[in-house]
């Protein structure tokens, strides 16, 4: 709190926060004029302003008012070509529409989200897109968000849950119903004993498993393995085969939930007399350009890395100018069919 004079108070929303007990946000929208807030949070709100003679800080309320125009674009993943050509699209739209873009990559310590938000914070960003699969923290998230990014729109690609905060939004594909998709064409093709290889990293991979698991157990003479945390380099795709050939002999069908991956794991298998799909019908995750240029052709689940990025910018403008939007856009995974299955 800050003392003009004699007479007034100068105090700031985490002052009335305190004084009242309810979060900065709720005190922010109800100084706004914004729905959200209950009457009782607003007569408790109003108490403190009528008790302190409120007098808004004009310097900030008028810094406020000045947009920045400025948009925290942030990726999990460098390492992916895909996830980073998405990455660049992004702050290139945003570009052409009059925003700067301040483009950043999170780290791998465990107080790195935040280290980052109170940065952005810190730029007055007007808007936050973060891009990738590991933020699935979403208590803590939430948390971040509430201290340091309050009233400030959040959009998550490539994820689909909805948050409880409503400044939070995401878009993601729906990657249950697109494994049991898989699942079903594999079956279709005559295939009975399944194998899931999911990529070392993979932040959904749990899910992923419980999904894979969920629509084989719909079969009742399905037999299947499922090995998790594969490295995508060659020497892995030769080890994970080995294996695969050594526990499950008979396979007959695989799902890989990296189109690399699946690649390496396609090469070895040929190594080892197997005809791809004669032998084997192998599906790949992702639908990058490498599914072209393999031999045969790889036949990948599409993600809609590219659709669901491109949408978030749209979304993420629509919000920060003042048009609404729904907080959970769920996008349907493609199979794109080729040669492998």
């Amino acid at each position: 709190m800050k003392i003009i004079g004699e007479e007034a108070i100068v105090i700031t929303i985490y002052d009335i926060a305190e004084l009242t007990g309810v979060s900065p946000s709720t005190v922010s929208r109800a100084l706004n004029g914004k729905p959200g807030v209950s009457a009782k949070n607003r007569a408790l709100i109003q108490a403190v302003l009528d008790k302190y003679d409120y007098i808004p800080d004009e310097a900030a309320r008028m810094l406020g008012k000045q947009r920045s125009r400025m948009v925290g674009v942030v990726t999990d993943d460098l390492n992916s070509r895909h996830q980073n050509e998405a990455f660049a699209r992004c702050q290139n739209e945003l570009i052409v529409n009059g925003y700067q873009c301040i483009p950043r990559s999170i780290g791998s310590e465990p107080d790195s989200l935040e280290k980052l938000i109170v940065e952005l914070k810190r730029h007055r960003v007007e808007g936050v897109l973060l891009f990738g699969l590991t933020f699935t923290d979403h208590e803590r998230l939430e948390k971040v968000i509430e201290r340091w990014l309050p009233d400030v729109p959040v959009l998550l690609v490539y994820q689909n849950e909805r948050f409880n905060r409503e400044n939070v939004y995401c878009i993601g594909a729906n990657e249950r119903k697109g494994f049991r998709h898989c699942v079903r064409h594999l079956v279709e093709r005559g295939r009975k004993k399944l194998v899931l290889i999911v990529e070392d990293g993979r932040a959904s991979r749990e899910k992923i498993r419980t999904y894979f698991e969920m629509a084989v157990q719909e079969y009742s003479d399905l037999e299947y393995r499922v090995y998790m945390d594969v490295p995508s380099e060659a020497e892995s795709g030769e080890e994970v085969v080995q294996r695969i050939l050594k526990e499950l002999p008979e396979v007959d069908g695989i799902l890989c939930t990296q189109d690399r991956l699946a690649i390496e794991v396609m090469y070895a298998l040929q190594k080892h007399g197997k005809r791809i799909p004669e032998d084997i019908s192998l599906i790949g995750e992702g639908n990058t350009e490498l599914c072209e240029v393999c031999r045969p052709r790889l036949t990948s689940l599409d993600t809609m890395v590219t659709v669901s990025s491109m949408m978030s910018v749209r979304i993420l403008m629509d919000v920060m100018e003042g048009r609404s939007q729904t907080h959970k856009i769920t996008l349907e995974m493609e199979l794109v069919n080729r040669e492998t299955i």
